[in-house]
């Protein structure tokens, strides 16, 4: 009887070891690339999510520059004619469109992702995803400091450039709807 259970455990033992070996296998398969390890940092971090609210945050600049600009020129604005005051609208409505910094995800992202892993190997980088996927590793990669700093730094420049054509743009055209110069 001893032999037979002896059999039977080392039997069962054998089955689990080779269940769990086919499970391992079939879970990791190939390792991931780069660029695939890259992408699931990314979404870790919400880098497109920061670029959502840097693009609300350059809309909110847009109407405070509007909002700026009709109170240094409100005399000015109050003694427009309708046909002025209606190209005056129009080239409001043209600044706001104009002024919408809309960075570009795929080189933003990519940017992020130079300043993350520009010194690690892809070795590195893997571990780093299978350490991201724990809590403490999805907390620690949301953070990453250099990333979100060259992040930031891209959309501020992006915002800002636009947000300054744009506005050189409506003064402009308020001097052409005034028939004046802007000096107040």
């Amino acid at each position: 009887m001893r032999a037979f259970f002896a059999m039977t455990s080392g039997a069962c033992t054998l089955l689990a070891l080779a269940a769990l070996s086919a499970s391992c296998a079939s879970m990791h398969g190939a390792p991931p690339t780069r660029q695939q390890c890259l992408a699931e940092l990314a979404s870790d971090a919400d880098v497109e999510g920061v670029i959502n609210r840097a693009h609300t945050e350059s809309l909110a600049a847009a109407h405070r520059s509007i909002e700026r600009i009709k109170s240094e020129f409100a005399e000015r604005l109050a003694a427009m004619n309708a046909q002025q005051r209606e190209k005056f609208d129009a080239a409001t409505d043209r600044f706001a469109i104009a002024s919408r910094a809309t960075p570009d995800v795929a080189q933003a992202t990519a940017l992020w992702a130079q300043g993350l892993a520009a010194d690690l190997s892809d070795e590195d980088l893997r571990k780093i995803v299978e350490f991201s996927r724990t809590p403490a590793g999805h907390q620690v990669m949301a953070g990453s400091l250099t990333a979100a700093t060259q992040l930031h730094t891209y959309l501020e420049q992006t915002s800002s450039a636009t947000l300054d054509k744009a506005t050189q743009q409506y003064l402009a055209e308020i001097k052409a709807i005034s028939g004046g110069s802007l000096a107040h």
